[in-house]
């Protein structure tokens, strides 16, 4: 199911703000592939997006005051009006006609109805068998029945129509009308109400501009697909500023009620294991065969020490525990892909590499999202770290290799501690750090400022790359402990 988002007038759409909650109505155009062009209404909520259409009003007359008023020779104009002009200002918001035909049944809009006491009735210029050809000056001669009707109805209050007179054609739709009342396609331009049509739950949702699976990014659409995919549907825009604004408005309720259920989370959780992020990212995978990767959906969740990653979000507590993909905050990084680096035409990307060499490449659909993911991340880096205090290395110092634990410590920063004399050869503060260089494999030199003087030490860690993460988590740890402001910051180079 497809969508189009056309332009509409201001008292169309409507959006307003309660407490945070952005809220949006506006009509949208939708391409069903066993109707055709169909006219529906998008609704945005705090807890939902609805798609609406519009039930029919069925104004016809009873039979008997059809047949008594509508004649074929009440309906026949002159010969001067075969091809005419006609303004028709509204009456209580409708055009006072109904319509049949469209491009799907190979026919003209043609006005089947007049109703008595309507706008266009009020006109005298207006009849049953006439054609509309244009309607303020846009042509709807290819037009589907649908797409007519929404250009009708949103043609402003003092409409422009442009008709063809077809006399065949009038003893026809009185004939039809009489018999089939209005199921062959014929619809009034006057408002119904709005039904829903389709609702899609955001809770736990995501919005993507994304073609599923690829990096291909739609130009004018986006797909909203509700929690373990089991909704979803595409919209198409006709201009950036309705994309960007129904796709800003929609990743913000989701956002916002993503908040609200970590709060809830939380009320169960200890200071050290509260969740600080909960959202879906799309995961690059390399497809074997191919030369280009795919992509995939994955539900991650920051929480305590740990990151998980989820193929659908988990909905009890045997499922968090079943979490087969956990990783150490401590022992992982986080690096912002630049965008001189992305792999493909993928945007807002963000590797997890981890210590056992183990690297994921991950997609945010918008940079406040990546922006949102690498706050949360340094949040729970800082919690952790401070909770934790203390981790402990095994190396070897020095020329003659002397085995050593480095120690790094939230309040002393890092000290050596030599095994066979049971004493401290050296400690520095993690603000002493000016720098550190590996052959990425074990061996690593680490610059210190020692009273103006850069002191380098060398060692040897079988770890390396734990050791280096967990260097960084102190570092970062210690910068947000020190400035919160950084987390508004693109954050600090990687050692």
């Amino acid at each position: 199911m497809r969508l189009n988002l056309n332009n509409t007038q201001e008292s169309d759409i409507k959006e307003e703000c309660l407490d945070g909650v952005k809220a949006k109505t506006g009509l949208v155009r939708v391409n069903d592939s066993n109707r055709g062009s169909l006219t529906v209404r998008l609704v945005l909520t705090l807890e939902c997006l609805k798609l609406q259409k519009q039930e029919v009003v069925d104004n016809h007359q009873s039979s008997s005051s059809s047949s008594s008023e509508d004649t074929i020779d009440n309906y026949q104009p002159s010969p001067n009006y075969y091809l005419r002009y006609v303004t028709v200002a509204r009456k209580n918001g409708s055009l006072g006609i109904s319509v049949k035909g469209g491009q799907e049944n190979s026919l003209p809009i043609l006005i089947s109805r007049i109703p008595e006491g309507g706008a266009a009735y009020h006109t005298k210029r207006l009849f049953i068998g006439d054609a509309i050809i244009k309607v303020n000056d846009q042509l709807i001669t290819n037009a589907s029945h649908d797409a007519a009707l929404h250009i009708l109805r949103n043609s402003g209050n003092h409409v422009t129509l442009l008709v063809k007179h077809y006399k065949a054609a009038a003893p026809f739709l009185l004939g039809a009308r009489g018999k089939n009342n209005n199921n062959n396609g014929e619809s009034d331009t006057e408002d119904g109400p709005w039904i829903d049509y389709l609702t899609i739950p955001l809770m736990m949702g995501y919005v993507t501009r994304y073609v599923q699976g690829t990096d291909k990014l739609r130009r004018n659409g986006f797909e909203v697909h509700g929690m373990n995919d089991s909704t979803s549907t595409i919209i198409h825009c006709d201009n950036v500023k309705s994309l960007s604004e129904w796709v800003k408005l929609i990743s913000e309720n989701i956002s916002n009620l993503a908040e609200i259920q970590i709060k809830l989370y939380n009320l169960n959780f200890g200071i050290n294991e509260k969740i600080e992020y909960m959202g879906w990212v799309n995961e690059g995978v390399l497809n074997n065969n191919h030369p280009w990767q795919s992509y995939c959906a994955r539900f991650m969740i920051i929480r305590g020490r740990d990151v998980l990653l989820f193929d659908t979000p988990p909905m009890s507590i045997t499922e968090w525990l079943d979490c087969g993909v956990v990783y150490k905050l401590y022992e992982s990084m986080l690096r912002l892909v630049k965008d001189a680096e992305n792999v493909d035409q993928r945007q807002n990307c963000f590797l997890l590499q981890t210590s056992n060499g183990v690297s994921r490449y991950f997609s945010m659909e918008t940079k406040q999202g990546l922006l949102d993911v690498q706050c949360a991340w340094h949040r729970s880096i800082c919690t952790s770290m401070m909770h934790i205090k203390s981790r402990t290395f095994y190396v070897l110092f020095g020329n003659n290799q002397q085995p050593s634990n480095l120690i790094l410590d939230w309040d002393n920063g890092f000290t050596l501690y030599d095994n066979w004399t049971n004493s401290n050869v050296w400690t520095y503060k993690f603000s002493e750090l000016r720098g550190s260089s590996d052959d990425h494999i074990s061996r690593l030199k680490l610059h210190f400022n020692d009273n103006g003087c850069i002191e380098t030490k060398e060692l040897v860690c079988q770890d390396l790359q734990s050791l280096l993460f967990c260097v960084h988590a102190f570092l970062t740890a210690k910068v947000v402990s020190v400035d919160p402001s950084y987390l508004n910051t693109e954050g600090i180079q990687q050692l």
